[in-house]
């Protein structure tokens, strides 16, 4: 019994190692051809653009990741980072909605985390959001700018609402988001909000 559990978790490690390896090889990539010419990297609308979005760290890319990722290191580069400015950790995918698999990662987004932000899988993280690329303008990329709240914090102030768990669209709530003077947005990509000010 022992020994088939050990391989159970060998074999769900590496099953997790592979789908977060694809979540930025495979995923990324498609959207942003499909896209063409936006990306994860962006706000899903210009109403977004300098808000602040709370996300829950799913993935973190690699160095190798993003020198792979096509477009996205074009966009990237594009937004002023250097070569050197890319390193293990330097992006990030967070979800925004749970709970299930399409759900979360069909609408997770991208984002820039810059070297005195440090993030691990399953942290809340507050994100200011970017401003689309244009023909005229580079754009400015998602950015990380501050943990939030560690993993497993035994006294979260945060929960996935409606605390509902048959429903695939749960956004994240926090207790404190009223007082700090975030919104909830009920447009197209319905979540809580800090608009730009």
């Amino acid at each position: 019994m022992r020994r088939e559990c050990w391989h159970l978790r060998l074999r769900v490690h590496r099953f997790c190692k592979w789908q977060v390896a694809l979540a930025f090889t495979l995923i990324c990539l498609p959207w942003d051809a499909a896209l063409a010419g936006t990306s994860r990297l962006y706000p899903p609308s210009d109403g977004e653009t300098g808000g602040l979005r709370l996300t829950q760290i799913m993935a973190i890319a690699t160095r190798d990741d993003i020198l792979k990722s096509g477009e996205t290191l074009q966009h990237l580069l594009a937004s002023g980072l250097k070569d050197s400015d890319l390193k293990d950790g330097s992006v990030a995918m967070g979800r925004i909605y749970c709970c299930h698999l399409a759900t979360e990662q069909g609408t997770a987004i991208w984002f820039y985390v810059p070297p005195e932000v440090q993030v691990s899988p399953g942290e809340l993280v507050i994100v200011r959001m970017g401003r689309k690329a244009t023909k005229k303008d580079p754009g400015v990329v998602n950015t990380a700018v501050e943990v939030r709240e560690k993993k497993d914090t035994s006294n979260s102030q945060c929960s996935w609402s409606p605390q509902d768990e048959k429903m695939w669209t749960r956004v994240l709530y926090c207790t404190w988001m009223p007082a700090e003077g975030w919104k909830l947005n009920n447009g197209l990509h319905k979540t809580w909000m800090k608009p730009a000010s």
